[in-house]
């Protein structure tokens, strides 16, 4: 990827705080910049999560509009690539000082103006590809310039004659369509405009095609050396799952309930880990989403809430290339639709080659061998346990935990040489962005303008037909007005079957789900009746009412039945693990539901239609407070526990 195609702020940048326009003076470290405000030519520090979008200092540009990135065609996709590619091949020549931009729009099929207003619209919009779709019209301009016949030749051409071994030319292929479509006695499409079209096949697909599948693996999976091009921060990031090898602790009755799984996110180039996601529910697709947010984002409020006494992690931005293995969790279409959106490469580990996955290994295997010091540790196995009794000596709960790793990772960054790079990571970070003799300098990259968007855009989906009493996910019902427009819509093709729409929904949550509106262009949460509840106690209520000969429960069924299991849940959580783990992930789930579990903070819109549905009350939590960190964290004494004698190696 094009270093060029990530926006950065350095000295002449333009940004806005508190509603002030500031001129970049000077970046002062990777997290603060002297500017100069324009009103009043004062002064000022500002740090960088302060900042909202920069500003446009070129012509005003029409709002990118927000769209639900599950409805987009691939074909819709494919146009936006297409132009992606024209801009970086405009932005290219400039930076090398070619002026011969007119090739390039002749080779796209537009005039410059508009290979222009291209570049304008996706600069503006912070980069995202959204903003090259094309907006949909009743009609006229800005529809498919094909007619459907002469499109299903095109289609037909190219996956039958063009996108063989026997490679005919674009000239070839062009030729060949016009004559069928003479022959049919149909519009005839302009050369031009099938060379567009030729260019909307994806890189790799062409390749493939027409080369072979050993020829696409060679250009698009060729391994040179450990890492490729990780020249920068942020160019490539490495992402995985582990178990924790330390037992936790309830937070009511602190008896040992279960292990912690993390998602842990690696910046190869300098080392830093650039977020984290824990939790006690297994991986998932959510886990993946929510620790690439978590990267992308400021740390700052993230860090106030746990209460860190000042801890710093000032290392946010979006990613060129993450690299995932091929876990069911990273292959779905959610991961990948949202990170095409941020021009996030996914590049899915291959099989049997774990070098491509080498420093988030590492990581990982730093992570758990620092917490075999901790009270409760399982150790890598049997041997290394020995008689070690880690349920009885556990001691952190989930919280702890989490702040615990905290402080492990800040003092990674700043005071522990990494022998791979031979600084430490910060030092790493500061370098790839502030600039060396021999490293030319990055730039600071501004926040997401959206977060919350940025966090709806990774969160699971359902597709659903919007009926008169609303959407039925899973046995709930959901209903607002904000459907009514959309009731009983059927598809163009085929009117006796219904619209159906993409609903997302976050597993920890049930309650609520959250539908794109298109006419206000905007994400809008609908509640059902039930209180808050996670869709495993979802799936809990839902087999104990079958258990008792009720197969599709309603919504009062299963709220009682949602009652009476949390009664007993808690009358058994001070004797069974198994009770004390489903309470605390219930606390946990509340926690992030809250604005103060271990995900990005929520930020519901404001606007947001009441539902008519009257939901029974939710129990409200009451306010956290800070946990003190146990022993183990803090003055722990490493004497008073020996499990193993052999722990040189």
């Amino acid at each position: 990827m094009s270093a060029t195609t990530r926006q950065f702020l350095d000295t002449g940048s333009q940004v806005v705080a508190n509603g002030r326009t500031y001129t970049v003076l000077q970046l002062l470290d990777i997290n603060l910049l002297m500017c100069r405000e324009e009103a009043s030519g004062e002064r000022a520090v500002l740090d960088l999560s302060q900042l909202g979008a920069p500003r446009v200092t070129k012509p005003a540009v029409a709002a990118t509009k927000q769209f639900d990135l599950q409805s987009i065609t691939s074909d819709d996709w494919l146009r936006a690539e297409f132009k992606r590619t024209q801009v970086k091949a405009l932005w290219e020549q400039s930076r090398h000082g070619d002026s011969s931009y007119k090739s390039i729009a002749t080779n796209a099929g537009v005039s410059v103006g508009t290979l222009y207003r291209w570049a304008e619209r996706y600069r503006a919009s912070g980069y995202v590809l959204s903003s090259l779709l094309e907006e949909k019209r009743d009609g006229g301009r800005g529809q498919g310039r094909l007619d459907e016949a002469v499109e299903a030749v095109v289609s037909d051409y190219i996956a039958n004659d063009y996108l063989t071994l026997h490679k005919p030319t674009a000239a070839a292929a062009a030729k060949e369509i016009r004559r069928r479509c003479s022959n049919a006695k149909l519009p005839i499409p302009a050369v031009n405009t099938i060379r567009l079209r030729l260019g909307w096949i994806a890189e790799r697909e062409h390749v493939k095609k027409r080369l072979g599948t050993a020829a696409a693996e060679d250009r698009f999976d060729k391994n040179e050396g450990s890492i490729p091009n990780a020249n920068w921060p942020l160019a490539i990031v490495q992402m995985d799952h582990t178990l924790l090898p330390v037992m936790i602790v309830d937070e009511t009755h602190r008896l040992p309930i279960k292990r912690a799984w993390i998602t842990l996110a690696i910046d190869v180039f300098s080392r830093v880990c650039l977020g984290f996601y824990l939790t006690l529910d297994p991986p998932s697709a959510m886990s993946a989403g929510m620790c690439v947010t978590h990267c992308m984002v400021p740390k700052n409020e993230w860090l106030s809430q746990r209460h860190t006494n000042g801890g710093k992690w000032p290392f946010f931005g979006t990613m060129d290339s993450l690299h995932c293995d091929n876990a069911r969790e990273f292959r779905g279409d959610m991961l990948l639709v949202a990170c095409n959106e941020y021009d996030i490469d996914l590049i899915l580990r291959p099989v049997k080659k774990p070098r491509y996955g080498a420093h988030i290994e590492r990581l990982m295997g730093t992570v758990s061998e620092a917490l075999k010091s901790l009270k409760g540790a399982t150790f890598s196995g049997p041997e290394q346990k020995g008689e070690y009794d880690a349920d009885g000596n556990a001691c952190l709960t989930l919280e702890e935990l989490e702040k615990w790793l905290i402080l492990m990772f800040t003092n990674y960054h700043c005071n522990l040489v990494h022998t791979g790079i031979g600084t430490t990571p910060e030092q790493r970070w500061r370098e790839g962005l502030m600039g060396t003799k021999t490293l030319p300098r990055r730039g600071l990259q501004p926040p997401p303008a959206d977060i919350e968007k940025l966090r709806l855009d990774f969160l699971p989906f359902h597709e659903r037909v919007i009926n008169p009493h609303g959407v039925d996910i899973d046995g709930l019902n959901y209903f607002d007005d904000v459907f009514r427009p959309y009731i009983g819509r059927t598809q163009p093709q085929n009117p006796r079957l219904g619209v159906e729409y993409r609903f997302r929904r976050d597993p920890r949550d049930v309650s609520r789900i959250y539908f794109f509106e298109e006419t206000t262009q905007r994400y809008y949460p609908i509640r059902s009746a039930l209180p808050p509840l996670s869709i495993w106690e979802l799936r809990e209520v839902k087999r104990l009412a079958k258990e008792r000969g009720v197969e599709k429960p309603d919504e009062r069924q299963m709220f009682e039945i949602l009652n009476e299991m949390r009664s007993l849940e808690d009358e058994a959580a001070a004797k069974t693990r198994a009770a004390r783990s489903a309470k605390q992930q219930r606390a946990e789930h509340a926690k992030a539901r809250n604005g103060s579990g271990s995900d990005v903070p929520t930020a519901m819109p404001e606007e947001a239609p009441s539902s008519p549905v009257d939901p029974q009350p939710a129990p409200t939590p009451s306010k956290p407070q800070p946990v003190p960190v146990a022993d183990a964290i803090k003055g722990y004494d490493p004497s008073k526990v020996r499990p193993i004698e052999d722990d040189d190696d």
